[in-house]
């Protein structure tokens, strides 16, 4: 078998690995796509479609060859951020919390009534982890609550990225 044939079987093979393994794992986000797509596995996963997720065209398991090359020959960096695993059942350990609803007005005011306790509580400067190890709810929740406590003069923040710090006003 000469070693571009050789090549493409592996990739599709791995490309039918990863969407086996995100079949299995309806529970994964889109921000956990979005991660996953930061690290080695990104340029093959922006290669896959919702319809190879949802079985159409199965028949057609190996992508064309234009579409191997442009992930061989992928020069992207990779990400240092650890990439969350597919096959956990969830991304983080806060995930999953049944009675948190930020898509409602009433939801959010008593998911940031919550947070600003939280700021409180642990007094000082504060990050966003550790916000979420009080509250739960995913980083992104927790981010946009805390960012409507800052729009409505309830908190400040300083700092940038990973060292951002909230204060009480």
């Amino acid at each position: 078998m000469p070693k571009l044939d050789l090549v493409s079987a592996i990739e599709g093979r791995k490309r039918e690995l990863l969407i086996d393994l995100l079949r299995q794992h309806p529970e994964l986000t889109l921000g956990d796509l979005q991660q996953l797509a930061r690290g080695e596995l990104g340029p093959m996963l922006r290669l896959i479609t919702l319809a190879d997720l949802r079985g159409f065209g199965q028949s057609e398991s190996v992508p064309p060859a234009s579409a191997l090359r442009r992930v061989q020959t992928s020069h992207a960096p990779a990400s240092k951020a650890p990439v969350p695993s597919v096959l956990r059942p969830a991304a983080t350990e806060h995930a999953a919390r049944p009675d948190l609803n930020t898509r409602t007005t009433a939801g959010r005011e008593a998911f940031d009534r919550e947070i600003f306790d939280a700021v409180t509580a642990i007094g000082g400067p504060v990050s966003a982890a550790q916000v979420q190890a009080h509250v739960g709810g995913t980083n992104t929740q927790v981010r946009a609550g805390l960012n409507r406590l800052i729009e409505a003069g309830k908190l400040t923040w300083s700092g940038q990225a990973r060292g951002t710090r909230y204060h009480l006003v």
